[in-house]
């Protein structure tokens, strides 16, 4: 757990010291920091470290640290970046309590040494960056940044942190959370993170009173870890954490090198992290603003809820409806009982039947809308509930009303006020309950409903050749069902006319598939290794194609052509885990068969260790996105889990396809890759 004490000097300084003021120049780096401190409303010490004549009111000036004649809070350093290792020492060595290095130069730019040299002189002394734009903590009037932004008139301090890996996009984040009447209090540019990490700067805003939401902008994940523990943080004390990356394409991430130090990490891996640990990952900036009003709001919804539409316009209604079906959303018709305490109430004119449409007329029966929403709220088959009108020019009490009633319902509820008077929504000021139109309600739903188009995932190109120790079907296959995932009856033999006589020896009726099993062929369907629903008097002839196939392509000297009843199934999935070197080990579930690979299939993925709340929650989604039966789909989870366990060296797992057969899940093909040859010889 990260000292939050540790991170005081730079959030709260009583001394700043800045080091590289420029006499002459206004605009360099120093000179600015010194004017935007002045203007912050600063009321603590500050000192200007130049080499010229300098006088600024209100502050002091020294030719050195060491003139000074004490260590101040904070030290801003806005030097080169080969001065950064010796002024820190001075600064450390004189008693400083944290410094900012704003230069650049480091490793983003391939100089390793000098940045391990900065960490060093650093000590035990926290520093932000290098490489970053700076710090604002407004409760404290401290505003150590170049940015204009900081000129620009304001909203007030809100419930809101920034902690960013890019200055500029962090300082984009607050400007839009204001412009949705969001103000923020704390700002902070990482940089390089040589000293400070996202992990250790996010506990430390998340455990100060006035914060509700803590913002992350990233454009890697160097400390998996740490993150997680930030967002359990943040459950623990009640508050939220929202994030926005890049990194999903190959183009994000290249220019995630290019920008800092950053590595950027799985994409999938990344979102199973933050759905795990209650983050709201997002993946653009207005995404982000509707999370942050989500997060504070306390909103959440279950997979595929179920919404319920009150409108005064028919046509909306059937937008909202069509949207809505198409993200995920379910807008059921509405119970019997609800239906006619809808009927008693009155008002309804046009219809009931979800959309409720209330027709032209809503001036008459305007004192009941209010009534009308409480019957929603009383049914416990709603998940939510969507208020559309338009105008309001005639009645804005009577909206304001309204609007407060859907804030208030303890079903999730939200009032769009389309085409309402310029200002209306401003004046208002309840941006986490009332929307300006249909779009921006929709956007608000894909942040609670995100899963209706997976990140796109790019296929591996290298060479076919697989990792020392790829253990195929042969091998995998009791392994797998040993732990508890039932594998389909195999035979297998060396020769075609072997194998034949095996499958006859079984008696199965057929059809049959075909394989040839090898090590060094670990994606035999590629190579034309896999018959589907071969007949019995097909047998002969499939079995020699098959072995002439295995002979050109694969030289194991321990490679067999295999045989398996046709599973009759209803679906296929992929289960699957994996280590990465930043998240850890993995479990992958999603669509499987041919469309294991496909960028646009349902896919989600478990970070381990995990929970049997989180087990039962992969399970229930893949009843939902992949029909699969929830507690197979549960078993098998913990199945492939226990695998891992008992066989700790493995490092992949690949269980494709997954059948669905009745309420079962029957494994038909598995490959397991393992650096060490322990148990060399296949099982038979």
């Amino acid at each position: 757990m990260p000292d939050v004490v540790r991170c005081e000097p730079l959030f709260r300084p009583k001394s700043v010291a800045v080091v590289g003021v420029s006499a002459s120049q206004e605009l360099s780096w120093g000179r600015i920091t010194v004017k935007r401190l002045l203007s912050g409303g600063y009321e603590g010490e500050i000192f200007a470290v130049t080499r010229g004549e300098l006088t600024l009111q209100g502050v002091r000036t020294a030719g050195s640290l060491a003139e000074i004649g004490h260590g101040p809070d904070l030290v801003v350093l806005a030097t080169p970046a080969a001065t950064v290792p010796g002024l820190l020492r001075e600064a450390r060595e004189a008693g400083a309590g944290a410094a900012i290095v704003y230069a650049s130069g480091f490793a983003e730019e391939g100089d390793e040494a000098l940045q391990d040299e900065l960490r060093a002189a650093a000590g035990d002394m926290p520093v932000l960056g290098p490489n970053c734009l700076g710090l604002v903590s407004r409760p404290a009037g401290v505003q150590v940044s170049t940015t204009v932004f900081l000129d620009r008139e304001r909203a007030e301090p809100g419930p809101v942190a920034v902690v960013t890996q890019s200055g500029a996009v962090g300082f984009v984040l607050a400007d839009l959370l204001e412009q949705a009447g969001l103000g923020y209090s704390y700002y902070a540019s990482v940089g390089n993170e040589a000293c400070l990490s996202v992990g250790e700067l996010g506990t430390h805003l998340l455990a100060q009173p006035d914060i509700e939401v803590l913002v992350l902008y990233l454009e890697g994940v160097r400390d998996a870890a740490a993150l997680r523990e930030l967002g359990r943080t943040a459950r623990r004390s009640g508050k939220s954490v929202v994030a926005l990356t890049v990194g999903r394409s190959a183009a994000g991430r290249r220019a995630a090198l290019s920008h800092t130090a950053a590595v950027a990490g799985d994409h999938l891996l990344l979102a199973s992290l933050c759905r795990q640990e209650g983050i709201h990952l997002v993946t653009d900036d207005d995404q982000l603003v509707d999370a942050v009003l989500c997060a504070r709001r306390g909103v959440t919804l279950p997979p595929a809820p179920r919404l319920a539409v009150l409108t005064m316009s028919g046509g909306a209604g059937g937008v909202l409806a069509d949207n809505l079906t198409a993200m995920g959303v379910r807008v059921p018709p509405l119970s019997a009982d609800t239906r006619r305490r809808l009927a008693e109430i009155g008002g309804v004119e046009a219809t009931d039947a979800n959309p409720v449409d209330l027709g032209g007329n809503l001036f008459r029966w305007m004192d009941r809308v209010e009534d009308l929403l409480g019957v929603l709220d009383d049914d416990p088959e709603l998940d939510g509930v969507v208020l559309y009108l338009t105008f309001g020019d005639l009645f804005p009490d009577a909206y304001h009303r309204l609007a407060r009633a859907a804030k208030a319902m303890r079903t999730p509820a939200w009032f769009v006020w389309a085409c309402a008077p310029a200002g209306e929504l401003g004046r208002l000021g309840m941006p986490e309950t009332v929307l300006g139109s249909i779009g921006a309600f929709l956007r608000r739903m894909r942040v609670l409903v995100p899963d209706g188009a997976p990140a796109k995932h790019e296929p591996n190109r290298s060479s076919e050749a697989p990792p020392r120790g790829v253990w195929s079907e042969l091998r995998s296959a009791p392994l797998i069902d040993a732990a508890g995932i039932p594998h389909v009856p195999t035979v297998s033999a060396a020769a075609p006319d072997a194998l034949v006589a095996e499958v006859r020896r079984t008696g199965w009726s057929g059809p049959y598939v075909l394989k040839g099993d090898a090590a060094d062929v670990p994606h035999r369907a590629r190579h034309g290794l896999v018959r589907v629903g071969v007949a019995y008097e097909q047998l002969d002839r499939q079995a020699n194609e098959l072995a002439a196939i295995l002979h050109e392509v694969s030289g194991d000297p321990e490679r067999r052509l295999v045989a398996q009843p046709l599973q009759e199934h209803t679906a296929e999935l992929a289960l699957g885990a994996t280590h990465d070197p930043v998240y850890g080990t993995a479990l992958l579930l999603g669509a499987g068969g041919d469309r294991a690979e496909d960028p646009t299939a349902p896919r989600r993925g478990l970070l381990l260790p995990a929970t049997d709340e989180q087990i039962r929650d992969l399970a229930d989604w893949a009843a939902l996105a992949l029909d699969a039966p929830a507690e197979a789909t549960a078993r098998a989870v913990t199945a492939l889990i226990r695998l891992l366990d008992e066989h700790p060296g493995i490092r992949e797992v690949d269980i494709n396809p997954l059948c669905v057969v009745g309420d079962r899940l029957v494994a038909v093909d598995a490959l397991i890759t393992h650096p060490a040859e322990e148990g060399a010889h296949h099982a038979r």
